[in-house]
């Protein structure tokens, strides 16, 4: 059945406003007094000529890249605008509050247990930070968050491993997304007692994949890696962070709140989903802007292994691997040199910990070694899939209705999916997974009116399943709009009271599309009475008593005198008044609402002309209801 758009017919004007083809945009080091303020303008195929920053300090600059120091600690929002070559102009204004940190870590003695003390001691120089994380390693440190001012430092003391490797303490505001500050400070091995030194162990870095931080969302929002990839977050919007929900252990982050421009990769340790959020802008449990990370094993659960460490002394006869006491296949190893020392073996995905040892074959009581927990790949997420459906289509000659079915999927399996209409296997199945774990498919259901059951299912696991419902347009219902009113104000309704002898108030102004309700108090009977005896804008109530009430027609822009018969005369004579109608307008224009009752609607909506020339708000969506007002300038 062929559907049809349904046309109105009304008067009206309208304006229009071309977009911008230039984006101003800057960003900013660290929030001191002093700042070094960059601009990230973008203006395609033609050149920005002029730059003007305010610094809502009473202070401006032309400069590009301007270097600015404010007078006190205080919040400024900051304005860069652009002007380009051929006159486009945009600006954007940041939020910036002056809020810096004096960062200081001490390291104490190595310990019986091989660790080293951290003091840590914060300084909040411009007394604006109210209270701050400490995260060392990206674990927080217990006590977390800590209440600060300029004249109450914070002092922690945090143990670290005594390895002899770098480890980073960052300490964040968390009152003020911009305010943060990180120190890296590397160790002493205290596990070393000969010329092997500063061992480490890790998965080998695999591949990169790169999520954007937009404004008030993440794109990708899911990502699929494979534990040792690194998730590369690429700052495109201004003032976000990417936070895990998991607040401690190796596979908790806190990038801090940070600019356009800015970087921040993690590292995943562990199977599994990890969701992440923005501080400002979204909260745990994927609240608001949000994401999350799905990590899994690599093909056979066995993990490649980076084992680095120093050496002082290189003897040509070089050194052993042990894994768990048993020698690595491929010992001894050559030394390169003195200095950093590289060497490969693989590992199974157990979850358990093992035990790595470096030996010198001529000095064999030279070993150095460290404890490592593999990954937990039976701890690996099963498949689950989370589905949803939405019709976006007009109906087809087979009165048919094209849906949107979406599904958001964790580890679905390498033959793709299937999908189910009221049980009925889809002619496109099976379907292949979106590598990002949110796959958007489109199929066409029966335009019935009727409640439809859609199922995705893996086709490797078919416990892998979810089941969503949606109900179609009737196709076979014809196209109908009845009932068509168009009116412009508000329809505010005006009371005047018909007290003996005297309308009260006698003269009063309304906006056009407003109306008036007399109410009777008096007790002698009276009328209200047009002076226009015939049109739109004539009315006659009648002769009423107290209690009675009565409404006018919505009348036309101007001056509607009105009387009573018994008591008053057109012309003002006696009981008489005035309405006085003014056009709502603005700017030359006025808003008209249109309403109306449909059936059998297509789901491109409806057009609006006026005069024979399509409203550039068009197509408008019918209201679900089958009673539709739509506001037209």
């Amino acid at each position: 059945m062929k559907r049809f758009l349904p046309f109105l017919f009304i008067t009206f004007c309208f304006l229009q406003k071309s977009a911008a083809q230039c984006t101003a945009s800057f960003t900013f080091d660290d929030t001191d007094l002093t700042i070094q303020f960059t601009d990230l303008s973008t203006s395609p195929g033609d050149p920005i000529v002029s730059w003007f920053w305010d610094f809502d300090d009473g202070n401006t600059s032309t400069q590009q890249n301007p270097l600015h120091t404010f007078s006190s600690a205080d919040k400024y929002d900051v304005e860069l605008e652009i002007t380009t070559q051929n006159g486009c102009q945009d600006d954007v204004k940041i939020r910036i509050e002056i809020c810096e940190f004096a960062l200081t870590v001490t390291q104490g003695s190595c310990t019986s247990n091989d660790s080293i003390p951290l003091t840590i001691n914060v300084q909040d120089l411009y007394d604006n930070a109210d209270e701050i994380d400490i995260l060392v390693d990206g674990s927080l440190v217990a006590g977390s968050p800590f209440p600060i001012d300029q004249n109450n430092p914070v002092t922690v003391v945090q143990n670290v491993l005594g390895d002899g490797l770098p480890h980073t303490v960052f300490v964040q505001s968390t009152d003020i997304g911009t305010c943060n500050e990180t120190e890296v400070v590397t160790v002493p091995d205290c596990g070393s007692n000969c010329f092997l030194s500063s061992m480490a162990v890790n998965i080998t870095t695999g591949t990169t994949h790169n999520i954007n931080v937009d404004d008030d969302f993440f794109s990708p929002v899911n990502t699929t890696i494979e534990v040792g990839d690194i998730a590369h977050f690429v700052w495109v919007g201004d003032g976000h962070s990417t936070t895990s929900d998991a607040t401690s252990g190796p596979d908790s982050w806190n990038s801090g709140v940070i600019s356009q421009g800015s970087t921040y990769d993690v590292n995943i340790k562990d199977p599994g989903v990890h969701p992440y959020y923005c501080i400002p802008h979204g909260g745990p449990g994927g609240s608001g802007m949000a994401g999350q990370i799905v990590a899994n094993c690599p093909p056979g659960n066995s993990f490649l292994l980076d084992i680095t460490f120093n050496t002082t002394i290189a003897n040509a006869a070089g050194y052993n691997l042990y894994v768990d006491g048993i020698l690595d296949s491929g010992s001894p190893f050559a030394y390169s040199g003195t200095g950093p020392q590289f060497v490969q073996t693989t590992i199974l995905g157990d979850g358990l910990s093992h035990v790595f040892e470096i030996e010198d074959v001529n000095t064999p009581s030279c070993i150095i070694d460290r404890n490592w927990i593999a990954p937990n790949c039976g701890a690996a997420p099963a498949c689950s899939h989370s589905t949803s459906a939405v019709e976006n289509g007009a109906c087809n000659t087979t009165n048919e209705v094209p849906v949107d079915v979406t599904v958001n999927a964790v580890n679905g399996g390498s033959a793709g999916f299937n999908i189910y209409v009221d049980g009925v296997l889809d002619s496109g199945s099976p379907f292949t997974y979106d590598p990002s774990g949110v796959t958007l498919v489109t199929i066409n259901v029966a335009g019935d009116g009727q409640n439809h059951n859609i199922e995705s299912e893996d086709v490797n696991d078919p416990n892998c399943n979810d089941l969503t419902s949606l109900t179609t347009t009737n196709c076979t219902i014809p196209c109908s709009i009845t009932n068509l009113t168009a009116t412009t104000g508000s329809s505010n309704t005006h009371v005047v009271f018909v007290e003996d002898f005297i309308f009260n108030p006698a003269n009063i102004t309304i906006a056009d599309g407003d109306i008036i309700e007399w109410q009777w108090t008096g007790v002698v009977a009276h009328t209200t009475t047009s002076d226009a005896t015939t049109g739109p804008d004539s009315w006659d109530s009648g002769l009423l008593n107290t209690g009675a009430t009565y409404t006018s027609p919505v009348l036309s822009t101007g001056v509607h005198p009105y009387y009573c018969i018994p008591h008053g005369a057109p012309g003002g004579t006696g009981m008489a008044g005035n309405i006085t109608v003014q056009a709502n307008c603005t700017n030359n224009m006025v808003s008209v609402a249109l309403n109306f009752n449909e059936t059998g609607g297509s789901f491109n909506g409806f057009n609006v002309y006026v005069d024979g020339t399509l409203d550039p708000g068009s197509p408008f969506n019918y209201d679900p209801s089958g009673n539709t007002t739509v506001i037209v300038d």
